[in-house]
């Protein structure tokens, strides 16, 4: 319940959204009740906001964009490197050694 209180203190401060999964694999996003009830009912409150509060949210909108852009580009990334491993992994288990008894010179 800690963990809670302070993942909403988070959304509270910053605005943005939480994602969790549960242990079934379910994806649940916990947000305001306000940008839930935008998001419902597709109402833009864009006519509605100053030039500063639109600024904002155009700002806020391309920096949850860019970040995406960012992980999805970590993500592949990640998995290149996984994949270059593995066949490097595979290289390595083909390759055999044979070890020959050695004899004493006496």
């Amino acid at each position: 319940m800690k963990n809670i209180k302070r993942i909403l203190d988070l959304i509270r401060k910053t605005g943005d959204r939480y994602i969790f999964e549960d242990e079934q694999g379910e994806i649940f996003v916990i947000t305001s009740v306000a940008d839930y009830e935008n998001l419902v009912l597709k109402h833009s409150q864009v006519k509605n906001l100053s030039e500063e509060e639109l600024l904002n949210k155009i700002n806020k909108d391309i920096a949850l964009w860019k970040t995406a852009q960012e992980e999805e580009k970590l993500s592949n990334t990640w998995q290149e490197i996984d994949e270059e491993k593995q066949e490097k992994d595979d290289e390595v288990d083909n390759d055999q050694y044979y070890f020959e008894p050695v004899e004493d010179e006496e």
